[in-house]
């Protein structure tokens, strides 16, 4: 498994040779697999996803970086910093080039924590700078930008790998044209292609040509674009060859391959133990029925005790009452929990513009002074003009933090609460936004699409805000767990009045709802998440609240493969 893995990266990797990489790579995984040494398998891993970020294939190159990442050794083995740093470097790659600024620049920053953890190793240091550079870049801050990859150029001698050379490259690169400094551009550009040619590495190549190309017809040099044009062209079909792209889809098949075959194997010794399982409780049904039929000689001895027995019964009933109404209580308080995350991002927000509005309005104040003392009559009313401007805007943006204060003070609340006129477009819109950011703080390499598509005649109805709440964070947190997976994950909420109700529609584009289990979402305590991450009544509550509290209707439409949609009707006139 070494062998093939150094003449993957050190040979054929470093020579641009992508499919030969990846053969060896998928010759070392099964043998590192049989020896389970944890490092060896994230590794192969880590190395593959370069192999498929060269070959544009960034999804691909996701999966298999979080793979390696599954498969990192314990936090107590000496190379884990290492292999983390491996695994942040990748995820920064992935989040830059499909262009996610706020991920990428998290997973930069954690990177540099570790870098440092793990004794500001040269070679991290070098691509942390890097990768911070560009991700500033791609959030188009160009000062902080300049200060990382300018820190990255002091020490970029220092390091020979290729790989990593490529990306810094790339991303010094980029942010050079996308600030217009194309003298610099061009310079960077021959050196990443001069590297490649100096290397025989086709990938860096390939690159370098394309920059200079780009680089040139902005600067309208037709000549010089046609040349690299040229020799971008020639360089893509070596890379991209059919022969290249036939063995690597043979590649990845084969190993398909092997891990059902893997997993079949896995299915079947399963199977083997349910089967052992349940013929032992066949035997233990038999005797205990043997045990029933002695028992049963002895019934009338045991009437006495029954009326004792339906007592306790009758006891237990009333206890289990008193449990439900306090785990119905409970996950009212954990919907709360889900949305803190939400709110903390929703009102940072309006509370940014306050602060900012009230330090230019200090400013201003001191430039109202020095009219008055300048009798500047003209000045004083356009200072007060401005001022009186932003006031207004301080006001609407410390009433919008006010506003979403309330509403969490609301969700909170653990009564039925009174029904009021609500704006039913205004819910929507807020809690499917608080849903997103409460997810993302739980996860933060997921990211969905998500819209709102609301009807702007809808009318105000009587319903019980915090409940109806409460039933929208339930159904918009399940479309987004139902998506994390999927490609483009999308989750759309639109409202709309039809004939006397007012329809409310949650849509996801996930897997679908299996036809056996959908008749039973609404149970009480029935839940697809895994233990502890559920207690199964947030749709029972949700069916409760629209069906008993608000005289509505709840159904679902879901296939298998393509989606699912909640769909909630109210009436448009609620008692």
């Amino acid at each position: 498994a070494i062998s093939y893995n150094w003449l993957g990266s050190f040979f054929y990797q470093h020579k641009g040779d992508n499919s030969s990489a990846l053969e060896y790579y998928f010759k070392a995984l099964p043998l590192a697999e049989k020896t389970g040494e944890k490092r060896r398998i994230s590794s192969l891993y880590f190395d593959m996803a370069l192999v498929y970020f060269d070959m544009l294939e960034n999804e691909s190159a996701l999966e298999v970086t979080r793979k390696g990442g599954d498969n990192l050794p314990a936090r107590t083995h000496p190379l884990y910093d290492f292999m983390l740093l491996q695994y942040l470097a990748n995820m920064t790659q992935y989040f830059l080039v499909t262009k996610n600024p706020d991920s990428a620049l998290y997973y930069a920053m954690k990177s540099r924590e570790t870098s440092v953890r793990f004794n500001d190793a040269l070679s991290y240091v070098f691509l942390d700078y890097s990768n911070l550079g560009a991700a500033y870049a791609l959030n188009e801050n160009e000062e902080k930008a300049s200060q990382y990859f300018n820190a990255a150029l002091e020490i970029q001698d220092s390091f020979e790998n290729i790989s990593t050379q490529h990306y810094f490259f790339t991303n010094y690169i980029q942010f050079l044209i996308a600030f217009n400094q194309m003298d610099k551009a061009l310079l960077q550009s021959k050196k990443l292609m001069n590297l490649g040619l100096d290397n025989s590495n086709d990938n860096l190549t390939l690159a370098g040509a394309r920059f200079l190309r780009d680089i040139h017809d902005a600067l309208s040099q037709i000549d010089s674009a046609y040349y690299y044009a040229k020799l971008a062209d020639e360089v893509s079909a070596k890379i991209f060859s059919q022969e290249n792209k036939n063995k690597v889809q043979a590649l990845i098949f084969n190993n398909r391959i092997r891990n059902i075959e893997e997993e079949n194997k896995q299915a079947s010794y399963r199977n083997q133990v349910k089967l052992y399982g349940l013929m032992g409780g066949i035997g233990t049904a038999i005797l205990i029925s043997f045990f029933l039929l002695q028992n049963n000689r002895q019934k009338r001895k045991a009437n006495a005790s029954l009326q004792i027995q339906r007592d306790e019964l009758q006891l237990a009933l009333v206890k289990l009452e008193s449990t439900q109404s306090q785990l119905i209580h409970s996950e009212k308080m954990a919907s709360l929990g889900e949305l803190t995350a939400g709110i903390a991002h929703e009102i940072q927000n309006p509370l940014n513009f306050v602060n900012n509005f009230s330090e230019i309005n200090k400013e201003m104040l001191s430039e109202l002074r020095e009219a008055v003392a300048a009798n500047d009559q003209e000045e004083v009313e356009a200072i007060l003009k401005n001022l009186e401007d932003n006031e207004d805007k301080v006001t609407h943006h410390g009433k919008r933090a006010e506003q979403i204060v309330k509403s969490m003070l609301q969700h909170s609340r653990t009564g039925s609460g009174e029904k009021e006129l609500t704006d039913i477009n205004a819910l929507c819109d807020e809690y499917l936004r608080l849903s997103y950011h409460g997810y993302r703080a739980k996860d933060k390499s997921f990211n969905a699409d998500f819209k709102t598509v609301l009807d702007p005649a809808l009318s105000k109805i009587n319903v019980v805000p915090q409940d109806i709440g409460r039933v929208l964070l339930n159904l918009i947190n399940n479309a987004f767990q139902a998506v994390k997976d999927c490609d483009h994950p999308e989750v759309i909420v639109t409202t709309s009045a039809i004939n006397e109700h007012i329809e409310i529609t949650v849509s996801d584009n996930g897997l679908g709802i299996p036809d056996d289990i959908k008749d039973k979402v609404f149970q009480p305590f029935f839940t697809t998440k895994p233990t502890g991450e559920g207690t199964g009544l947030g749709l029972s509550m949700s069916y409760d609240i629209i069906t008993k509290g608000h005289g509505g209707k709840i159904d679902i439409v879901t296939e298998q493969g393509k989606g699912t949609k909640f769909i909630v009707q109210l009436p448009l006139r609620l008692a």
